[in-house]
């Protein structure tokens, strides 16, 4: 798992700083490689923030933190939701795939289908929720980032 860890941490704090994002139709299917980027806009301070750690400690757990990035581990297991929460510019790595239903605060609910293997980047997404559609416990890895200098 360190290894794994240690891996996406390196891809994706590589790509994070310079990687462009596209936006995505709500209200549509979607794939673990755009899911996280609905409502993607670019990095504000003064954006809200609801860290998903804090407001949803049972699905959200910190394995790695530096003053550049936080590796997360997110888990979601069938038929439960999560509080509502955003997300800084991250990349994500899908361990265990399955099917989500998101909430976001300013638009229609919307499926994610996450597939196992799947990466993807996104910018700051704003204040959503989620819940596992699926039958099986989703679970991804988080690579949130603080700083590019």
């Amino acid at each position: 798992m360190n290894k794994l860890i240690s891996l996406t941490v390196f891809l994706f704090l590589h790509a994070s700083c310079t990687q462009n994002h596209k936006s995505v139709a709500e209200n549509s299917i979607i794939s673990a490689t755009d899911s996280a980027q609905y409502n993607s806009t670019q990095t504000d301070t003064a954006q809200l923030n609801l860290d998903g750690v804090k407001v949803s400690p049972e699905n959200f757990k910190i394995l790695s933190e530096n003053e550049f990035i936080r590796v997360v581990e997110y888990s979601l297991k069938p038929g439960k939701k999560d509080q509502w929460h955003t997300h800084p510019p991250k990349s994500g790595y899908i361990v265990s795939g399955g099917t989500l239903k998101i909430y976001p605060e300013n638009g229609e609910p919307f499926v994610s289908i996450e597939k196992a293997g799947d990466t993807f980047w996104s910018n700051y997404v704003g204040k959503h929720h989620d819940e596992n559609i699926g039958n099986t416990t989703i679970t991804i890895i988080l690579t949130e980032i603080k700083s590019c200098k």
